[in-house]
């Protein structure tokens, strides 16, 4: 089948089968070990779990039916939100690009001022991307600052084309651009929270030092995470150059709410699958004891499953556990 139109996708989840409204409970996920997407139903007292493929084989769905194309969108629809189920409204990310996921007041700010000191540095000459919130604060409160914030849209409505008085037009176009980098903002803020991992694997090779087996695993899963770690910085430092240039930015704007959208949607989905991780990390601080040698093994092994080929993630992963054990029952023996 073809791509769906935008437009095309349904609001909410429904199926013409009458299974799917016969059995309460039914629920839709991504499977956590392959990412398969795979259907949830109660059977006696436990749950089964049932992929795509076999939905379609055991009810005879046809290709060119609803029901097929409904999987369809429920498939894309789990790239935005952990479960789905029948009722359920499909995620406006399908329908109109925008984000279904809420963001705070202080990303829009965020955003905001960032575009407007943006455009104070392209009318000075020496345009730059200020991402230090620190610096960004202090300017933007700045009385000279704001002035020159109100000069720079008049001169950018007359580079746009307009009149040196039909500012409100330009304005307006930032605040469209800023609501749409508000929850790359937002994103940025996830990414600050993600390093807690990396900080606490530094500390960890600080106190495990001199203790082989621990170092040894430490070193293994410091370089996994730094290759996520740094395809995400590579990711903002690639979209703040695209939108460095402000005014190329503002006429060219469809193409570049694309572009944004594309990367936040893609920053999304891989920052959702750290949250667990993230919090566990947050909750424990770096010290020698068997919950952050454990946390230190289920980082590893969520990491290896993303980052590591499966046959070097199945052989690591034997022999880690097996000095993992080893150093516990030395350590706590």
């Amino acid at each position: 089948m073809g791509e769906t139109n935008s437009n095309d996708y349904p609001k909410t989840v429904s199926f013409e089968h009458k299974f799917f409204a016969m059995v309460e409970g039914i629920s839709f996920v991504q499977d956590e070990q392959d990412g398969e997407c795979v259907m949830c139903m109660p059977l006696e007292g436990t749950e089964a779990k049932l992929p795509f493929n076999g939905i379609k084989n055991e009810f005879k769905i046809s290709p060119e039916s609803p029901d097929w194309s409904m999987l369809d969108v429920i498939e894309k629809s789990l790239q935005f939100v952990p479960v789905i189920k029948v009722g359920d409204t499909v995620p406006s990310e399908l329908h109109s690009g925008k984000a279904s996921w809420e963001i705070k007041d202080r990303h829009r700010n965020t955003a905001r001022a960032r575009l407007s000191l943006q455009l104070v540095s392209w009318m000075s000459g020496d345009e730059e991307v200020i991402i230090d919130n620190t610096q960004l604060e202090m300017l933007a409160d700045d009385p000279v600052m704001k002035a020159r914030v109100n000069d720079a849209f008049s001169e950018a409505a007359v580079k746009l084309g307009l009149q040196a008085d039909q500012k409100e037009e330009v304005i307006e176009l930032v605040n469209g651009l800023g609501e749409e980098l508000a929850y790359i903002e937002a994103l940025r803020e996830k990414l600050a929270d993600i390093t807690v991992v990396e900080e606490r694997i530094e500390s960890l090779r600080e106190i495990y030092k001199g203790d082989f087996a621990m170092t040894e695993t430490i070193t293994q899963v410091g370089k996994l995470c730094s290759i996520p770690m740094s395809e995400f910085r590579q990711t903002f430092d690639e979209l703040d150059a695209q939108t460095g240039e402000i005014i190329a930015v503002l006429k060219n704007m469809a193409s570049q709410v694309k572009f944004i959208r594309e990367t936040r949607d893609a920053l999304f989905q891989r920052f959702w699958a750290w949250n667990e991780i993230v919090e566990s990390w947050q909750r424990q601080p770096a010290r020698r004891s068997r919950d952050c040698e454990h946390l230190l093994n289920e980082t590893y092994r969520f990491l290896a499953r993303r980052y590591l080929p499966q046959n070097e993630w199945e052989l690591f992963s034997k022999a880690q556990d097996e000095a993992a054990k080893g150093a516990t029952e030395s350590l706590w023996g």
